[in-house]
Parts: C-alpha cells; structure tokens; sequence
C-alpha cells in the first residue's frame, strides 16, 4: 500500500525528528573534473565495523579504484575524512561515478553517497564544493531499533529525490538478504515528497534483527546515487 500524504503535516510532525546526515561529502562536488589522485573530503559517522568503503567506477561497471579504510569508531560523533584516490583510464577523459559507504556490524549498508565525476588523465582539476545540506530523507516512523509486532511494517517521512528514479525501500534480515522490497514513484526531483509505504512482513519464529534500507538509484547499472538505514527487530 502506498499512500501520499500531505506534505505540510508531516513536516509538522517532523520539526522535532530532523536526521543526522551519517555521510556528508564536500569534495569532490558533483560533476567536478578530476585527476588521479582524487583528493576526497567529507564527514562521517562510522559504522559498526570501522570501515569506510570508497569505489570509483566507470558506467560500463569496470572498477577503476578502491580503497578500505579503517577508521576509529566514535560512536554518536561524526570524524572528518579525508583520503586520496588513485585512479587510471585507458582514455584521455571518461565519466565515473565514486561512492562512500558505511556498514553495521552485519556488514549490511549503513549509509551511501555518491558523486558523478568527469575523469582526465592529464590537465587541471576543476573542482566543485558541496555545502552541507538538509537531509535527504526524514524517518517519523519508525523510530531507530523500533520493536515491530505487526504483520506488516509502516514507514512514513519525507524524502527529497535526488534523480528521477524510485525511491527503494527494502527489509534485510541478518545475512543481509531482502525479504521484501517496494518502489515510490518520484514526483519532481529535488523537491519534498511525503510518503507512506505499507510492507508486509513474513513470519517469524523467534525475533530478528532486522535492518530497514532506503535508497535512490543512479543512472549507473547497479550503483545507488543515495542510501541510509536503520535497524529495527521483528517479532514473531
């Protein structure tokens, strides 16, 4: 079941529940030209494991760098990233998009950004700055850890498209395969949109811990443009 709902009542229920932006990049911005090494900056909140996951890739999904990189787990406090990304291309220039992610202690997503890059092998940088802005997604329900009793999970928010592709909304158990998984149509991108998006649960005979995932497709094959979650347990 999906259902729209008006978008200035639940900005009104949501003035108190503003979210924490778990990864925010500042450089390189979107659609910066760059060189190898990619200078990267941003502000993260780790995630359970201490992993910060970046992955450039072309959009035929050739990988042309990645990096793994421990960081120190400070729990609610976010730390200030920042890393150089080598790079090679068989041409004189190619479009790319990198990614930064976070996971639990699962190893199930945590968080997501990316960022569609021009890539040179020679010449100047042209680098954009992204300034920090409000969070994409508001959650009201449900609440972070939430113990769900229902056949069926409720979430209502706002989200603030970033492109024009759906909006995904999935469970994952704890090996982190989706048990179930439902699309929002995107009205106009950058705009708030209110939603409330019905998904019924399977049974269980005993409690999971489980791990609601909201994200946003890039034009890339298999790369998600935006991503964040929260973990919930479900009873049976």
């Amino acid at each position: 079941m999906l259902i729209t709902l008006s978008l200035a009542l639940l900005l009104a229920l949501s003035a108190s529940v503003l979210p924490v932006q778990l990864i925010t990049v500042y450089t390189p911005g979107e659609n910066s030209l760059v060189t190898s090494p990619i200078e990267i900056n941003a502000s993260i909140y780790p995630g359970e494991d201490g992993l910060v996951r970046l992955t450039l890739v072309d959009r035929k999904q050739n990988v042309l760098a990645r990096q793994l990189i421990s960081v120190d787990v400070t729990g609610d406090t976010a730390i200030e990233f920042s890393t150089n990304l080598m790079f090679e291309i068989p041409l004189e220039t190619s479009s790319a998009i990198l990614t930064i992610a976070t996971q639990d202690g699962l190893h199930r997503p945590l968080a997501l950004r990316s960022i569609e890059l021009s890539l040179a092998s020679s010449g100047d940088d042209q680098i954009r700055v992204q300034f920090a802005s409000e969070p994409w997604l508001t959650v009201i329900e449900p609440k972070p850890g939430a113990v769900v009793n229902e056949p069926a999970l409720d979430i209502v928010g706002t989200v603030t498209p970033v492109n024009h592709n759906p909006i995904v909304f999935e469970v994952l158990n704890e090996r982190g395969a989706a048990l179930v998984s439902r699309q929002l149509a995107v009205d106009v991108p950058g705009t708030p949109q209110a939603f409330e998006v019905r998904l019924a649960l399977p049974s269980f005979r005993e409690a999971q811990e489980m791990r609601l995932i909201i994200r946003q497709p890039t034009g890339f094959p298999g790369v998600d443009a935006i991503l964040d979650s929260l973990p919930l347990t479900i009873n049976p």
